[in-house]
């Protein structure tokens, strides 16, 4: 067994992906929500000739900007309030890099279920069907 999976390396591996799960879960239901409350709008541009991928890159832009957003906010709570705690923990920028690929990564992943969403409505439900 690695040195690393003992010990705190296997809770620390344990918890960022227990971590990244429900994350992923979150988003992914926010995502779904606010698409199901734009089935008819989504309707209505399948009806008028819209592409799938049109829509897809809607939700999977949306997603980002959630994700992009999220991040943001939580990286300026950090540089606000990291010098009001005993103990410093030190974000390099390397590590905020890697963060934010994995937070991009895990928001396009959740988009899938929106994604699917859009993609089985009818474009009669544009015309009240």
């Amino acid at each position: 067994m690695p040195r690393w999976w003992t010990g705190r390396g296997a809770r620390s591996v344990c918890s960022w992906g227990i971590l990244l799960s429900v994350s992923a879960v979150v988003i992914a239901l926010i995502i779904y929500t606010m698409t199901m409350e734009k089935l008819k709008q989504i309707a209505t541009l399948k009806l008028i000739g819209a592409p799938d991928r049109t829509i897809v890159g809607l939700i999977v832009q949306q997603a980002l900007i959630l994700g992009i957003s999220g991040l943001a906010i939580g990286l300026a709570l950090i540089l606000l309030v990291k010098d009001s705690f005993p103990r410093r923990v030190v974000l390099e920028p390397f590590n905020a890099l890697v963060l934010t690929g994995i937070i991009l990564m895990v928001c396009l992943v959740a988009s899938g279920l929106g994604v699917r969403a859009a993609l089985k409505v009818d474009p009669a439900t544009a015309l009240g069907g």
